[in-house]
Parts: structure tokens; sequence; C-alpha cells
């Protein structure tokens, strides 16, 4: 069976169309991306433009036809938090269904971060590994705690590269005052994962490559983590280990999370 898969995210749209050879294997017939950046504007202003909703129809009538030209037996499309927090999302649905002919599914954060896991636990982890995924997108970021393959911990905070940069990057380059800005927003934001991760441990944790470095060098200026990294080849990611300095260290490849003495992390709203 040929599956295409389109992913409308924040910050670029993504196809990948597949042939399942097994129900856990797969050949890829073809990829594509596009940097659409649904999420310019719309993750502050909360309403996805005019010109924005065009140029992702588009994009996905593109992604449609090169599905049909590899065979796709099915297609599926899901959005995620530059729709999903767009107060037109409906308008976006219904458009891009007239443009392309194609059925757009808006993910929740804990589905998003449900799917990303499996997805991690199929690509970058042993069969019996605990991993904790950390995806950061345009708008979101999500971490996926799994177990023997299966989710332990599902978390999503509105903490994305485009969100995020519009909100507090203005000068170029930024001005101290906004990378203080950015990095209390980041702690602010990780205060309610880092609170109900601690305890936990893990073997392996997958990223993405790029902006995660800067959040992890941020972290481990407060929970004194040490890291190895692995890069998959031909992939848009790396593997990478953590273990905590301890006095007593847990065994090797073993990460139990832990905030240092001294350091307290302060109850959310609503809690």
């Amino acid at each position: 069976m040929k599956i295409a898969a389109i992913d409308v995210g924040s910050n670029s749209i993504k196809l990948v169309v597949v042939e399942a050879a097994a129900s856990d294997s797969f050949a890829v017939l073809a990829r594509d991306k596009v940097p659409v950046r649904l999420g310019h504007d719309t993750l502050r202003l909360e309403r996805l433009s005019t010109d924005a909703i065009e140029r992702a129809a588009q994009c996905i009538k593109s992604f449609r036809s090169i599905a049909e030209t590899r065979g796709a037996d099915r297609i599926f499309a899901v959005a995620t938090a530059a729709v999903r927090e767009a107060q037109n999302a409906p308008q976006f649905i219904k458009e891009v269904k007239r443009v392309a002919g194609v059925s757009v599914e808006i993910l929740s954060p804990i589905e998003e971060a449900r799917l990303i896991g499996v997805a991690a636990v199929h690509g970058c982890a042993a069969p019996d590994a605990d991993i904790l995924n950390i995806d950061i997108g345009g708008g979101s970021t999500e971490l996926s705690l799994m177990r023997n393959g299966a989710p332990a911990s599902l978390l999503s905070v509105k903490l994305g590269a485009v969100g995020i940069t519009e909100k507090f990057l203005s000068s170029d380059p930024p001005k101290p005052k906004e990378l203080r800005a950015l990095r209390e927003e980041i702690r602010s934001a990780l205060e309610r994962p880092a609170r109900e991760l601690i305890g936990s441990r893990w073997q392996q944790v997958s990223e993405f490559k790029r902006m995660v470095k800067e959040l992890v060098v941020w972290v481990d200026d407060d929970f004194k983590i040490q890291k190895t990294e692995a890069r998959l080849p031909k992939d848009d990611r790396v593997v990478t280990t953590y273990r905590n300095q301890r006095p007593t260290p847990l065994p090797a490849s073993t990460f139990e999370f832990t905030p240092p003495s001294g350091t307290e992390i302060s109850q959310p709203l609503g809690k």
C-alpha cells in the first residue's frame, strides 16, 4: 500500500510518500518541503492571513499531485500549532479542501506529542530503550517520554522557533535585553515539563539538531547535564545521550531528571 503524509507545520509544509512493505517497515518514494511559514504573524495575531492560507492551499495542491503521480492509495494531512492557534482555522480547512481537495485534520497538542513519540521509537531508539523525544517546531515544543514503545508522559508547550523569534527578537543581531527576555520565557515555559519529569529516567534523547542545541545549552546552565551526540545519516535528527552530573553517577547512558539542590520549581497557575 502506498501512503502520502502531509505535515502542515508552522514554518514549513512537508510531504512524504511511502510504500508499506510490512507493518513496521516502508520504502520512501518521494519527499518534499516548502517553507510556507504559516506561523509568521499568525502565532502573534492568532489569525491566518488570506495570503498564508492561499500559499498553503497551493502547496498542498502541488503535494497532492506528487502523491498521485507516485500512486498513493491514501493521503493524510495534519496541521499543528499555527492552524491550531488560529481563530479562523475552519476557514483554512475549508479553503484547502476547495483548492486542493485534501481534508486536513488539526492535531491536539497531546496527539501531536504521541505521534512524534511513536515515530521516534521506530526511527531513533533500540526496541527496549526508554526514549525522550524533544521536538521543537515553529509554534510549539512537544516532549514525548516513551517506554517499551508506549507513551509514559506526553507534554506540549507553546514554545516554537517562529513564535518566540517574532515575539522577542526584533533586532539583528539581537540586543542583550531581548536575549534575556527570550531565555526567561524559555525557562518559564519549561517549568511544568521540568516538574512533571522529575524522577523520570531514559536512555536516549532524540531531537531536532538546530534550535534544540541552544535550548539544551540554556537548560545546562541550571541542571548541569552532560551530553554526547550521534548524528543520524540522511536525517534531520541527532540522537543524544544525557547523564546527570551527580556525586554517585547513574549507570552509563541513563539519565534521571533531578534539579540541583536549591533549585525551586514554582507551581503554575491553575494547579
